[in-house]
Order: structure tokens, then C-alpha cells, then sequence
């Protein structure tokens, strides 16, 4: 059974994380999974869930290594799967197929999957990173979004008020071993992105991972009564930068978005955000870190007009999680890919 969710839920363990850039852009966390092995089978697929936030694979593998009980495989979200024209048909129930993925620490026979063998021999490749291991016949997410030329010869640039599509990341060296206090150590060990992860239910995420842990989904810059409005594909997020110069009001209650004063120096666009209520810093890299209520985030968007390219870093100020301020300075670059559009955001909490 599965519905839609588009506010708290119950929480389910299914869903996973999913990366998806030149190093990773991940939607849940991938912790629980071993970059450094990669394990294969061959099965029949007994259940597809292809829905936000990610796709879904239940493999009986029954027939070719003895074992009754199913391997979960879990992938993709469906937005980037269409942008790469992936068929949602592709894989039905029945089919059989060879896969190949890195498997869970913690849980036995779940995999985030890599790679898939179609019985046409077509291969499907289901990550940036994945690297072609049957065939010569490739589907792969590399490929380009599939977009109407005359909506992209139509699409003007118009300075940082465009569609950015996240095209790379790179975690801060700081990220392995972050100057953590006492406490926030204690927090981070004691996390399990299997039962703790905020977005295991389709909650919809808060700063700063709307925009630092946003997976594939493009954002864009809205001018709006004198303020700018960052919109974000992710989960249909509206928020709401203010330009006045004013700081939050005293007594403003926090929200998982804060509150946001930007600024321009230099043609950079630097918002810092206080009145946070959500509860982990979360970069890639960087998985279980709690955020107090006094946390104070930084952000600059750096336009560079002649690349079509935009630069994001981060800072990030929070005396009962980090003994220092931090900084990741380009931590994600977008690029401007003319006449592309959002598509709705629908999660579904798979049962």
C-alpha cells in the first residue's frame, strides 16, 4: 500500500538515500551502504515502487541462489530518472534480471543499486558514478534532460533569476571529522539514518538541507515584492529571502526554514539564516550532526556569467554542536540548462 504525503507522517524504514552528481548528491542518507564493495545477483522482480522519493525493487533470487528471502533494492528518485528518459515501464514485475549495487552494513540483502541487466541486454546504469559491467547497450541517468528546443531557445538569462540545475558537489575536508563539542558527538554516534532520518516519512526537509542535501532538483530565484523567492523543485519548497536589511523580530518563533536576510556584495548573493528548527546539520559527507535552536547559517551564490554557472557555499556558526565556525566554500555548483522547468514533487511512503 502507498499514498501521498505532503505533511508529518508516520515513518517508514524502506526509504533510503539516493546519490546523484560527480562525487554525490544524495535525497536520504546513504550511510548504511559500503561505497567499497559491490555485490551481484541474479532474480526476478516481485514488487516496483517507482515513486518519490526514490524507486524501489523487491528481488526474489529464489530460483538462482536457494535463499527465499527477497533482496530490497533501493534507487533513483523518479523526477531524475525521467530528466534522463528512463522509462517508467522499464522494469515490470516478472522480469528477470542481473543487478549490482553496494550492499548494507546493517541490514542483510538490501542494496543501493548501481547497475541492472535487462533480459534485451540493455544496462541500466542508476548512478553518475556507475561504470558499465555486462553489456555495450546503455541507459544511463548521465544522459541529458530531455528538453523542448524551443522552450530552451526561448529561455533568456537573466543574471541568478533562472532554473539551476545542481551539476557536482564536494564535501568539506572537515566533514570525515567535524570539531564537534562533547554532546554533539554523543548525538551523532547514537544516530541511525535507518530509523532517524527526518525524511524517512516525507517530511518536508528545513534548512540547511533543502538546499544542501537536495539530491538532483533544481532550484530557482524569484523576484517578489522587493524580496527574492528561492524555489526549489525539492519537495515544491517556497522560501522567502527577505531584502530589507532587517534582522528576525524578537520572539519570532523558529520554523524548519528560519528566517532569511539576504544581501548583495560584489554581485554575490549572501543570506544568513537564524530561527532554525530542524534538528541535524546535514552536507554530504557530514550524517547525524544535530542543530541547536541558536544555529546561524551562511550562504553565498556566486554568478559566473561567462560559464553559465553557479557556486554555493556555506558557513555554518553553532556553539553547542561545532567548538569552531565552518566553512564550505563551493561545496555544490550548479549549471543553467535553458527551458528547463519543475515537475510536481509527490512523496509517497511506501508500505
Amino acid at each position: 500500500m502507498s499514498f501521498v504525503k505532503s505533511s508529518f507522517g508516520p515513518i517508514i524504514v524502506f526509504i533510503l538515500g539516493v546519490i546523484v552528481s560527480v562525487s554525490s548528491l544524495a535525497h536520504h542518507s546513504t550511510a548504511e551502504y559500503d561505497d567499497n564493495t559491490i555485490t551481484e545477483a541474479r532474480g526476478t522482480v516481485v514488487d516496483v515502487l517507482w515513486f518519490n522519493p526514490h524507486v524501489r525493487l523487491s528481488i526474489s533470487t529464489e530460483a538462482f541462489d536457494g535463499e527465499t528471502q527477497l533482496w530490497e533494492l533501493e534507487g533513483m528518485g523518479v523526477m531524475r530518472l525521467d530528466r534522463a528518459g528512463i522509462p517508467r515501464d522499464l522494469v515490470s514485475v516478472g522480469t528477470t534480471v542481473r543487478f549490482a549495487g553496494n550492499p548494507s552494513t546493517r541490514r542483510s540483502r538490501h542494496m543501493y543499486v548501481t547497475n541492472v541487466l535487462m533480459p534485451d541486454g540493455q544496462e541500466i546504469l542508476l548512478r553518475t558514478t556507475s561504470e558499465p559491467r555486462w553489456s555495450d547497450e546503455i541507459i544511463s541517468i548521465r544522459n541529458g534532460s530531455e528538453i523542448d528546443p524551443a522552450l530552451a531557445a526561448a529561455d533568456q538569462s537573466e543574471g541568478l533569476f533562472r532554473v539551476w540545475v545542481p551539476a557536482g558537489n564536494q564535501a568539506p575536508a572537515w566533514a570525515e571529522n567535524p570539531p564537534l563539542t562533547a554532546a554533539a558527538r554523543f548525538a551523532r554516534d547514537a544516530y541511525d539514518p535507518t530509523r532517524d532520518d527526518p525524511l524517512l516519512d516525507c517530511t518536508p526537509p528545513g534548512m540547511p538541507r533543502l538546499i544542501s542535501r537536495a539530491g538532483g532538483h533544481p532550484l530557482r530565484f524569484v523576484m517578489r515584492d522587493g524580496n527574492i523567492i528561492l524555489q526549489n523543485e525539492y519537495f515544491g519548497i517556497e522560501r522567502l529571502i527577505r531584502m530589507d536589511g532587517n534582522p528576525a523580530p524578537t520572539g519570532l518563533q523558529a520554523s524548519p526554514l528560519g528566517y532569511s536576510s539576504g544581501r548583495w556584495e560584489g554581485g554575490d548573493l549572501l543570506i544568513t539564516t537564524t530561527n532554525i528548527d530542524w534538528p541535524f546539520f546535514q552536507l554530504y559527507g557530514l550524517e547525524g550532526v544535530p542543530q541547536s535552536s541558536a544555529v546561524e547559517i551562511t550562504e553565498r551564490f556566486s554568478l559566473d556569467e561567462a560559464r553559465n554557472e553557479l557556486r554555493y557555499s556555506i558557513s555554518v556558526n553553532d556553539p553547542a554542536t561545532f567548538t569552531q565556525t565552518l566553512t564550505a566554500e563551493d561545496y555544490i555548483w550548479f549549471r543553467w540548462e535553458p527551458g528547463l522547468d519543475f515537475l510536481p514533487y509527490e512523496c509517497v511512503i511506501q508500505r
